[in-house]
């Protein structure tokens, strides 16, 4: 059953007054929040994934999500009771969602604004009354990992391609159609995750010769799918050279020669009202540099984390 933080007080008066955009969802007790009228439309936002991993201290976590300072967070593998306690921890409205498909593991929101009309893959957020976002979550298949097969010499980059459409793109799909409106309507959206695959933005010509990736070129489906229907990857937008900033997110781990580290959590942004001004990672920092480190995290995937402006808009004066 979806879940999201109680209302504070300060916006009882303004969910009154906006009642017209209040509803009571069909299948769990969840009220639609609107944020006060005479809010100030931001002109930035930060949002953040974060693969926080099961049974990890929450201590660690709340230290991470607290140290990048984020408006959303996008979070896998996190159960309702610990994301509850974080975000009373840290003070955000919440959103719980264990019914995805394309999730093995559950996923929650964490927002500095009010969470409304959650939805299958996440939710939609008001900045002012005017002025919507939509955020997707998602936490695709992690097995079968294609990039272990290929280090091992067990398929063909072909084969790795076709067995990651097989396995992801039945999960992914939904989640970009459910987004289609949104992104036709040019409403900010932003897509976040654990996606379990690389990018074909990463294993690319220039990477295999520079002998990233295994010195493979791979066109991710994945990957593409997503910016086929109208996504940017923010990462890739903040920092264009793959051989220069791999920016790999999985894994913090260290001690396995034989790893493939690699970047498969990303955040996609859609809407020309978006601009993405930095990226960046966060974790340990170890042989696979971190941008940021943070003492005693907890999780063997780094986060990421994008900062975009918002352009006006068209109801400002």
């Amino acid at each position: 059953m979806p879940s999201v933080r109680p209302l504070r007080p300060d916006l009882v008066l303004a969910l009154l007054a906006a009642l017209a955009f209040s509803s009571l969802g069909t299948t769990g007790a969840w009220a639609q929040e609107t944020p006060a009228p005479q809010r100030d439309r931001p002109d930035s936002l930060t949002v953040m994934t974060y693969n926080v991993l099961y049974a990890t201290p929450d201590t660690g976590t709340v230290r991470a999500i607290e140290a990048v300072d984020p408006d959303v967070v996008a979070l896998q593998e996190i159960s309702e009771p610990r994301l509850r306690h974080i975000a009373d921890e840290l003070d955000y409205y919440f959103h719980h969602s264990d019914e995805h498909e394309a999730n093995e593991e559950d996923t929650g929101l964490l927002s500095r604004y009010p969470i409304s009309r959650p939805t299958r893959y996440g939710a939609l957020l008001y900045l002012t009354v005017d002025d919507p976002i939509r955020i997707a979550n998602v936490h695709l298949s992690p097995y079968p990992y294609e990039p272990y097969a290929l280090r091992d010499d067990e398929m063909t980059p072909q084969e790795a391609v076709a067995q990651a459409r097989k396995t992801r793109s039945p999960e992914i799909k939904p989640v970009l159609d459910a987004l289609a409106k949104s992104v036709q309507e040019d409403v900010p959206t932003f897509l976040m995750g654990d996606f379990n695959e690389p990018s074909h933005l990463d294993w690319t010509p220039a990477a295999a010769e520079a002998g990233l990736h295994l010195g493979l070129e791979v066109p991710w489906p994945t990957s593409r799918a997503v910016t086929e229907r109208g996504f940017r990857d923010a990462f890739r937008v903040a920092h264009p050279d793959e051989v220069k900033r791999p920016g790999y997110t999985w894994t913090t781990l260290t001690g396995d020669p034989d790893e493939v580290h690699d970047r498969i959590d990303f955040i996609y942004v859609a809407g020309a009202s978006v601009s993405v001004e930095t990226a960046y990672t966060v974790g340990l920092r170890d042989a696979s540099p971190t941008d940021r480190s943070v003492s005693g995290y907890p999780s063997d995937h780094r986060s990421v984390v994008t900062t975009v402006s918002l352009a006006p808009s068209p109801s400002d004066p």
